[in-house]
């Protein structure tokens, strides 16, 4: 499978009806004939530059885009640049076809002009042949994808080349990128990009610069950068103490209690903390103060095992790992990673 780009703005206000149709289109209609066609799959290129020289008197670069187009096999992906759009669409036919074989009888331009054919050419209302020549039947596998929105830096200037077309194939991983992005109606963000590009740096220098008592007091920093009113650590030895919070914090225009165990650890954390933070939460929710009360386990580790993720799921508890926490410290402001731990 190969990847392309082609472009049909020439006639577009034929040549975009054809592709809703699932017809793929270019010029050249001087050279609509059958054996044109085999002469091409055959590569006779002598035969191919003969046919311009006897038709237009010389052998112009443009020939190229023709020859590419009727070389397109099936089972090839071309992206098909619009207004700030483009199409994804695969080849489905074997061979070229004749432009008088993309003719029905519903086939019409914008502006609903209706389209004869003389059985060579599509013709206009005005009896004028348009100057198409050659289709591809194709299967529209997405349309109107917006550029702005799921087309990367790559992607997005090799659209803006002149040529008619061009072969992509360096683009493989940007075409798929971007129509994942589309699928999953995930545009690109600069924002969303330099977090997750950035993430595992954070991630990196907390595991090799922090300390555990280093590590707590970030989480806390975390917690009065995104708003919190109060952020306490509870006494060791509290009265009627059950399980442990490494941090508390009050956020007081919203009724929220978070109550936090902070583990500063590496691999896969086990359910202790989980189990903690649960008993604190359990013995705190007694207490009718009017606030909701949730409870997190921030760590630095990279996951956590199966018990704490079960015990989490079943409480309403939220894990967090220390990928997960480097975004979030990220989102909150890299200001926030300007302070003496």
């Amino acid at each position: 499978m190969n990847y392309w780009l082609h472009r049909i703005s020439h006639i577009a206000e034929l040549s975009y009806p054809l592709l809703d149709k699932g017809f793929l289109t270019i010029g050249f209609s001087d050279f609509t004939h059958n054996k044109f066609i085999d002469k091409v799959l055959e590569d006779d290129w002598n035969y191919f530059n003969g046919q311009f020289r006897e038709m237009w008197g010389k052998v112009p670069r443009t020939r190229h885009n023709l020859w590419r187009f009727l070389k397109f096999n099936k089972g090839d992906v071309v992206i098909v640049p619009s207004w700030g759009t483009f199409f994804v669409c695969e080849i489905i036919d074997e061979k070229p076809l004749l432009i008088s074989e993309t003719y029905s009888d519903d086939l019409k331009t914008w502006g609903d002009k209706k389209v004869t054919t003389d059985g060579t050419y599509l013709i206009s209302e005005n009896g004028k042949a348009y100057d198409l020549g050659f289709a591809r039947k194709v299967k529209i596998l997405y349309k109107n994808i917006s550029r702005a929105k799921f087309a990367d830096a790559k992607l997005t200037s090799r659209m803006k080349i002149r040529q008619t077309n061009g072969s992509i194939d360096d683009l493989k991983k940007s075409i798929e990128k971007s129509i994942a992005n589309y699928i999953e109606n995930r545009p690109i963000h600069l924002h969303s990009i330099i977090v997750e590009k950035t993430a595992n740096l954070v991630l990196d220098a907390i595991k090799t610069e922090l300390n555990p008592d280093k590590f707590e007091k970030l989480v806390r920093t975390y917690f009065k950068t995104i708003g919190a009113n109060e952020v306490t650590i509870p006494a060791k030895n509290e009265r009627d103490k059950e399980g442990d919070a490494d941090i508390v914090a009050v956020f007081e225009n919203i009724k929220l209690i978070i109550y936090t165990q902070a583990k500063f650890q590496k691999g896969k954390i086990n359910e202790w903390g989980t189990n903690q933070i649960l008993d604190y939460k359990t013995n705190k929710e007694s207490i009718d103060d009017g606030y909701n009360k949730i409870a997190w386990v921030i760590t630095s580790a990279d996951t956590f095992n199966d018990e704490a993720e079960k015990i989490a799921t079943e409480n309403e508890i939220q894990l967090i790992d220390g990928l997960e926490f480097s975004k979030m410290l990220l989102n909150a402001g890299i200001n926030l990673l300007n302070t003496n731990l």
